[in-house]
């Protein structure tokens, strides 16, 4: 078969034209013995398992047509590329290992060169799996660091899904991490508070500075209230819907997803991977 099915006939099928769609130039010449090995090879695989691998794949296969790279057959430092921004924005060291294992799979059942066996492969998967069980204090979000985060936060850049942002996505996701960034700096937040925060713990002073009104936590038996800069105030009005109703969410955002968000963002700033939901309350 030169191409992926129209409507996949079994769920070895299915995973087949997954894998074919995902991977540039992955459709080739198969003879129905091959086409029968392929696919009796991917039945053999628990269901769970086809189904990861068609997603891990999936999402590659985007980022690898997005940068003109060859889906099936990378170079290893090309994968080590895409692991390592992969691990930046917030995936943990499973879904990485997972991407590993089905392109070494897929390689190894259309019969190419084993790139992603390759040790530059493996020595990055131990790299980040040891960072990722490493425990470290938090970076600060000192001045710097929150300038080279409003320089870059609103450039477009590949998603957690495996697609680059339309400007107009990248420019809203990138006010909502400088604003994100600066409140956690200002009022060193832990991620949990400022997932809290609702815009009726907000208010503005006519200097232009203002006060936030951080609720009760597990080491603060009583509410505080806290100091803004102008800067971040203004970066809270550049989020702030015209609609917005005084108990609505600041952020819109989970505290594991605030953790993703800061991290991402610092390492597109170039800052490193040493930022998290924990850098407000870090300290230099």
């Amino acid at each position: 078969m030169s191409e992926a099915p129209a409507a996949p006939a079994s769920a070895g099928e299915g995973v087949l034209a997954a894998i074919q769609d995902a991977a540039l130039g992955l459709a080739r010449p198969y003879d129905s013995e091959q086409a029968a090995r392929f696919e009796a090879a991917l039945e053999a695989l628990a269901p769970n398992t086809r189904r990861a691998y068609g997603s891990a794949l999936a999402t590659w296969g985007r980022w690898a047509a997005l940068l003109g790279v060859h889906a099936l057959t990378p170079s290893p430092f090309m994968l080590r590329a895409y692991l390592r921004e992969r691990a930046q924005n917030g995936a943990g060291i499973s879904s990485l290992r997972l991407t590993v294992a089905a392109l070494r799979k897929v390689q190894a059942l259309v019969g190419v060169e084993p790139t992603a066996n390759d040790q530059v492969v493996t020595d990055t998967i131990s790299g980040l799996a040891r960072q990722a069980s490493t425990p470290r204090q938090a970076y600060a979000l000192t001045a710097e660091a929150l300038a080279v985060v409003t320089a870059t936060a609103c450039r477009p850049r590949v998603g957690r899904g495996g697609k680059m942002e339309r400007p107009e996505q990248a420019r809203r996701r990138g006010l909502v991490d400088i604003a994100l960034c600066r409140v956690l700096s200002d009022a060193g937040l832990r991620r949990s508070e400022a997932a809290a925060l609702t815009w009726d713990d907000v208010v503005r002073w006519d200097d232009g500075s203002g006060r936030l009104t951080v609720g009760r936590s597990k080491t603060d038996a009583e509410a505080r209230t806290v100091y803004l800069t102008p800067a971040s105030m203004e970066a809270l009005g550049a989020i702030r819907p015209a609609d917005a109703h005084g108990a609505a969410s600041v952020f819109g955002l989970s505290a594991a997803s605030i953790s993703r968000r800061i991290r991402a963002a610092a390492a597109v700033a170039g800052l490193g991977l040493g930022f998290s939901g924990h850098s407000g309350r870090a300290y230099t």
